[in-house]
């Protein structure tokens, strides 16, 4: 009888209940609205402060990591205990 795929999903579930404790932990200095508020001034100063000193190649990436983050407290901020 092979056992694998049980450790697998032992495995999974321990990792995504780390996330959750680290989440947990991140909340628990501020509110998701907090969190989202702080982002974009945080992108703000760093957009403004990223054209004083010229061209910046990864610009659009780091866009689009800062949306991923904005998304995800967003919907962290939805649900509910």
């Amino acid at each position: 009888m092979d056992t694998q795929p049980h450790s697998d999903n032992d495995s999974q579930d321990a990792l995504h209940r780390a996330y959750g404790r680290k989440v947990k932990e991140l909340l628990s200095q501020s509110n998701a609205e907090t969190w989202i508020e702080d982002l974009w001034d945080i992108y703000t100063g760093f957009t403004l402060f990223a054209q004083e000193c010229g061209t910046d190649p990864r610009g659009h990436n780091r866009f689009v990591s800062f949306k991923e983050l904005v998304f995800f407290f967003q919907d962290v901020g939805k649900m509910k205990p």
